[in-house]
């Protein structure tokens, strides 16, 4: 075998090229400086009469060991690659054709200034190792700010350097040879960084644009060299627009087998042949695979080295780059073929564990189900969760797109510590939903409600090629980035709060009415009593696991347990609960306290039947205990808050430490089900109240959120009740706020616009809006250790 050492540089597309030479020549080595976060390719030559198949590790490996100016060991796996050249990047297709012979690589990306030393091995049938002697190269400061990792406080991201990063943008999930191939996937990506985002979505399993397995046997990457090219190009143009990707490694859909959709498709664009499945996968037993069916491939031993041998080249490969935001593991892994969530969890924890083993530049590792799922979600191997959210328009009735997105979001936010975004949605899973929301307005609602209530990013919508772009959707990101600049996400402690709107209108408000308890009787009672928020959007965590039974003290108290819930009420209001029946055995006794206070205790007759009653309540915040101290059980019919329902939906995250909240009111009829013209919806005069606020003097920015102007500023003083209070512009369609305590040190206040017109009612424009400057934040830490 026949190994070389480097002696030549040349720098390619912002990476540093590393030609070699063989280990025993006698000219010099040259030195070697880059600059931090710019990576490095080191080629090397091995003789071809030595392995029968480059991509498995078992026939040849070859690893790249560098050593960090700290001692910090890293080891980088290399690849074989038959180069290709876009003939033809500015035409309307992509014109890919190899480019020389095929070449041994490997890939690093420094990300300590100082000096580094490395060594280049092959090992052959895993015996023989072929190691060059040691080199060295110096790296530099630079710009840079490195990989995306989770930030300070586990909820949202930051880069190596301790800047946040807040992911706006929408899946590109494909492009396809009729669409332009990857001259048109670049084009996508330029429109994305022209109109404000930074994230998107890229599949590379697919057999119509990227794809390593598609082509049988499995494990030969030879024929999807091609395919792989369409990766390093984008990688390229990745970095040119400053857009970080999600990269879902497994489809699928290659493990599922397609019925294809229970409606019609519109032929309004082309699209690409997305019916390829598990009859077309080459694990397939009838293409030589080692399975027979898509549940086997979690648990069939050979499937998973086979799978671990793409991970391995996808990681050598592409794994170099401060572009991918993230690994995800595979998209919708409860649409499997015969899907076991356990079974499923067990192999996706393996396969994260061994991703984290391989990959030296230690990238996020993701999942995403397409609907929750509480095992997937709660696994700790995971570096954030990633939902969906997808209505089944036009199938399924319409439903409130922004309480279904906050629902989910809510849902991984409880199952899991980590950072959680909803990285696809869509009002329609077959068609872009243009029949039903040509304005866009339910992309506009979920991106910024996912924004306010606790995701890590602004929602990723569906349709990119057939909705988004065409409608000029893209445009509703420039808003939410000018919003969210400067905000220090990654150190602030935001956490979704409950805030209050008052009005002058007197019944403007309405009940909301909790009723779905878990009806079984004699069911086992919750291992932990959790506290239950009843917002305007319902309750959460919901309540069917909870029992609609509150039994005794004497009969069946083995399964006695109380009930908690919490409520913000804008106004003086109510709690009301119903009790459906009463043991006939003996009497119960239904306790209410109300902040920790006794507020009412009701004996309840043996037999009774459909009884209420009402407890009073202040405005402000409360916590309401719901117990049985009779006998026997009671049975619950509902509990009613009233009061709660405002004219407007408000979603507030608030960090009480610091004094800063960011909140988003939505007017109930700018909605993407009602889409009433402007004269039809009455504009809102209320007040805006969030409890719990640091006393002292607030900065308030007042945001039209569907221009990114800022309308107005206000001071207002929070004293020792700890309530803010801003009297809000009337509004007859979305608001937002931007509040910092002015003693504040995480960011300081946009400058206050002069604003000669106000105008409250717009209407999305397919075109890039007047946005102000952004603020700035002088604090960002400048150095902060890359985490191991």
């Amino acid at each position: 075998m026949r190994f070389f050492r480097g002696i030549a540089v040349r720098v390619l597309a912002g990476i540093l090229i590393l030609s070699v030479t063989p280990v025993h020549s006698q000219e010099p080595v040259p030195e070697i400086t880059s600059e931090r976060y710019v990576p490095l390719t080191f080629q090397v030559q091995v003789d071809p009469t030595t392995y029968s198949n480059p991509f498995d590790p078992d026939d040849i490996e070859l690893l790249g060991i560098f050593e960090a100016p700290d001692g910090q060991q890293v080891v980088i796996p290399g690849f074989w690659m038959q180069p290709y050249e876009n003939r033809c990047p500015d035409c309307e297709t992509e014109d890919l054709q190899p480019a020389g012979e095929p070449v041994w690589l490997v890939r690093f990306t420094p990300f300590q200034v100082g000096e580094w030393s490395y060594i280049i091995q092959v090992q052959d049938d895993r015996t023989t190792i072929e190691t060059l002697e040691e080199g060295q190269f110096t790296v530099t400061p630079s710009t840079e700010p490195g990989f995306v990792h989770v930030g300070a406080n586990n909820r949202y991201f930051q880069f190596d350097n301790g800047q946040s990063y807040f992911p706006i943008g929408h899946s590109i999930k494909w492009s396809w040879d009729d669409a332009g191939g990857v001259n048109q996937y670049i084009n996508w990506l330029r429109q994305l960084h022209e109109f404000g985002g930074n994230y998107a979505r890229l599949i590379i399993d697919t057999p119509w644009f990227i794809g390593l397995e598609w082509d049988a046997p499995a494990g030969d990457y030879t024929q999807a060299q091609q395919a792989a090219a369409r990766l390093d190009i984008i990688l390229e143009a990745a970095a040119e627009y400053d857009i970080k990707l999600q990269l879902v490694l497994l489809w699928h859909q290659a493990l599922t087998i397609y019925g294809g959709p229970p409606v019609l498709i519109p032929p309004t664009f082309d699209r690409p042949d997305t019916t390829p499945d598990w009859d077309n996968n080459p694990y397939n037993v009838i293409y030589g695979g080692p399975i027979a069916g898509p549940s086997v491939f979690f648990y069939n031993e050979r499937a998973q080295q086979l799978f671990r041998r793409r991970l391995q080249y996808i990681v050598a490969r592409w794994g170099y780059s401060p572009q991918i935001f993230a690994w995800e593991i595979i998209d919708r892994l409860d649409r499997t073929g015969d899907y076991n969530a356990p079974i499923a969890g067990e192999w996706l924890a393996n396969i994260a564990s061994y991703l984290k083993q391989i990959d030296g530049q230690h990238h996020l590792v993701t999942a995403s189900t397409f609907n929750f799922d509480s095992v997937i979600a709660a696994n700790p191997l995971l570096d954030f969760t990633s939902g969906e959210f997808y209505q089944s328009r036009p199938i399924e009735t319409r439903s409130d797109q922004v309480a279904g997105a906050v629902s989910v979001i809510r849902h991984y936010l409880e199952a899991n510590p980590a950072p959680t975004l909803l990285v696809d949605y869509s009002l329609n899973p077959w068609y872009e939903p243009a029949d039903d929301d040509l304005q866009g307005i339910h992309v506009q609602n979920t991106l910024w409600a996912a924004a306010l209530s606790g995701s890590a990013g602004g929602a990723a919508s569906d349709w990119w090629y057939s909705y988004l772009i065409p409608r000029g959707l893209q445009a509703l990101y420039t808003p939410l980035e000018a919003f969210t600049t400067g905000i220090d996400w990654a150190n602030l402690n935001l956490q979704p709060a409950e805030a209050g709107l008052i009005t002058e209108e007197e019944n403007t408000y309405t009940a909301v009415r909790v009723s779905d308890f878990n009806r079984l009787f004699s069911a086992p009672p919750l291992a932990t009593i959790e506290p239950h928020n009843i917002s305007p959007d319902g309750v959460f965590p919901p309540v069917d696991n909870v029992s609609s039974f509150l039994y005794g003290q004497t009969y069946n108290s083995q399964f006695s347990q109380a009930q908690i819930y919490r409520v913000s009420l804008p106004t003086p209001a109510y709690i009301e609960i119903g009790v459906r029946r009463v043991s006939s055995q003996a009497n119960a006794r239904l306790a209410v306290t109300v902040d920790g206070e006794s507020a009412l205790t009701l004996d309840l007759n043996a037999n009774s039947t459909n009884i209420s009653l009402r407890v009073p309540l202040f405005s402000g915040e409360h916590e309401i205990i719901l117990d049985n101290t009779g006998d026997d059980w009671l049975e619950l019919d509902f509990v009613e808050v009233g009061g709660l329902i405002a004219p407007a939906r408000v979603l507030t995250l608030r960090d009480l430490t610091n004094g800063v909240a960011l909140a988003w009111l939505q007017h109930r009829d700018y909605t993407w089900e009602k889409a009433t013209l402007t004269s039809e919806r009455t504009p809102i005069q209320a007040q805006y109240t969030l409890a719990q606020m640091p006393s002292g003097l607030y900065t308030v920015e007042i945001w039209n959120p569907l221009t990114g102007n800022i309308l107005g500023e206000e001071l207002v003083r929070v004293g020792d009740d700890h309530q803010l209070q801003v009297t809000l512009l009337p509004f007859d369609s979305q608001l937002a706020l931007r509040i910092f305590r002015r003693s504040d040190s995480f960011i300081q206040p946009t400058p206050t616009p002069q604003v000669a017109t106000i105008v409250l009612t717009v209407t999305p424009s397919p075109t890039a809006t007047n946005t102000p400057e952004p603020t700035t934040l002088p604090l960002f830490p400048t150095n902060t250790p890359r985490p191991q």
